[in-house]
């Protein structure tokens, strides 16, 4: 236990005291001995007292975030490389946002903190860390969702009032699909076919394309779900807020024991079979994933599939013993390992508002804490 200076000076002249009592009899002994047993029950009462803090605020001491710092581009084990004030747009819990192919550019959209009626689709340049452009959003619901094709060049965003494709940059508006054609439900992902001519939704049960150059044609059924005979697919698609997510191209689905809601595998409790039938329907691989030591107390709030479905993003969240929240993003390998790739700690609340590049390489998270939002920018190895 660290002591200041002048207690150290205290304690060697104590023991140059007792060293020179040591001959002088029995009364001495029995003195040292005395004040030796005071000690050591002195120490044990501290030490006990210590030990109960490190138990009960082991969360507190143990949470480290690190800085963020252009160097952990080129680690082994990744980390945030760039941070990002976001001034004026309130990016809400429930928004998602994207990277560009390449990771060099941010897009994100929610209500102007100044006129929540007014919403806007915004570009921030990260190397430079500053707003490029950005584009009104008219007749918007406040939760934007983005997603970029892979080439780059269209950028599409959904909320209450549907889906809108734009041209990137600047967003000028290419086609629009209102909510009333995707069955008056929108879901939480939304992604671009490999050559960018079409989009893809829906849930496992309900996936559709459309196609861009033609929004007035009826959807068709997206490739890689059709319907199994022995039973009817369910769970979410792309991304979740439930304890399930099915990778885009309905090959494995993931399982998230800790969800908050609809999980349909949960750590200590019985659940329906049924359920899981139909979540784990059609697919040819299955996980079970938790999260790290150190993080059996937080809930599973959000996942997301990379681009290529080759990697999987967990949003845990949770409160410290102060009432702070604290979050915890897991990165992981979703071909058929499964093994985790990094672990970012953020102080803060994310929600859902994470977004990948094309190449799984970069991922951006929407962070709130002391009533501000910053972007941060993470390097996966």
């Amino acid at each position: 236990m660290p002591v200041s200076a002048g207690r150290e000076t205290a304690d060697a002249e104590s023991l140059a005291i007792l060293r020179q009592d040591a001959p002088a009899g029995r009364g001495s002994a029995t003195t040292l001995r005395r004040r030796f047993v005071i000690g050591l029950a002195g120490a044990t009462f501290i030490g006990a007292i210590g030990g109960a803090a490190c138990v009960l605020f082991a969360p507190d001491l143990l949470f480290d975030e690190p800085s963020c710092s252009p160097s952990a581009r080129g680690s082994d084990l990744g980390g945030c490389i760039a941070s990002l004030p976001i001034p004026d747009i309130a990016v809400t819990i429930t928004a998602t946002v994207r990277l560009s192919s390449n990771g060099d550019t941010l897009l994100l959209g929610g209500p102007l903190r100044s006129d929540t009626t007014k919403v806007v689709l915004a570009a921030f340049n990260v190397a430079e860390q500053r707003e490029m452009w950005r584009t009104a959003l008219d007749d918007f619901g406040p939760d934007v969702r983005i997603t970029v094709s892979a080439a780059g060049d269209k950028a599409a965003a959904w909320g209450t009032g549907g889906i809108r494709v734009l041209d990137l940059p600047g967003g000028k508006p290419i086609m629009a699909v209102p909510a009333d054609a995707l069955g008056s439900r929108l879901f939480f992902d939304v992604a671009f076919s490999e050559d960018g001519s079409g989009i893809l939704t829906g849930d496992a049960a309900r996936r559709r394309s459309f196609r861009i150059k033609d929004a007035a044609s009826e959807s068709t059924p997206a490739p890689g779900f059709d319907q199994a005979e022995a039973c009817r697919a369910s769970g979410h698609v792309g991304q979740s807020n439930s304890g399930s997510v099915r990778s885009r191209d309905g090959k494995s689905v993931v399982l998230l024991p800790t969800a908050l809601s609809g999980a349909p595998v949960q750590l200590s409790r019985s659940a329906r079979s049924s359920e899981l039938a139909a979540i784990i329907c059609g697919t040819k691989s299955v996980s079970l994933l938790v999260g790290p030591p150190g993080w059996e107390d937080v809930t599973a709030l959000f996942a997301s599939f990379s681009p290529r479905n080759d990697r999987l993003a967990i949003v845990y969240a949770g409160k410290t013993s102060d009432g702070a929240w604290r979050t915890l993003i897991d990165i992981r390998d979703a071909r058929a390992s499964v093994e985790r790739l990094a672990s970012f700690p953020i102080r803060g609340n994310v929600g859902y508002r994470i977004g990948w590049s094309q190449d799984a390489r970069h991922l951006a998270a929407i962070r709130s804490i002391n009533g501000e939002t910053d972007a941060l920018i993470y390097a996966i190895p």
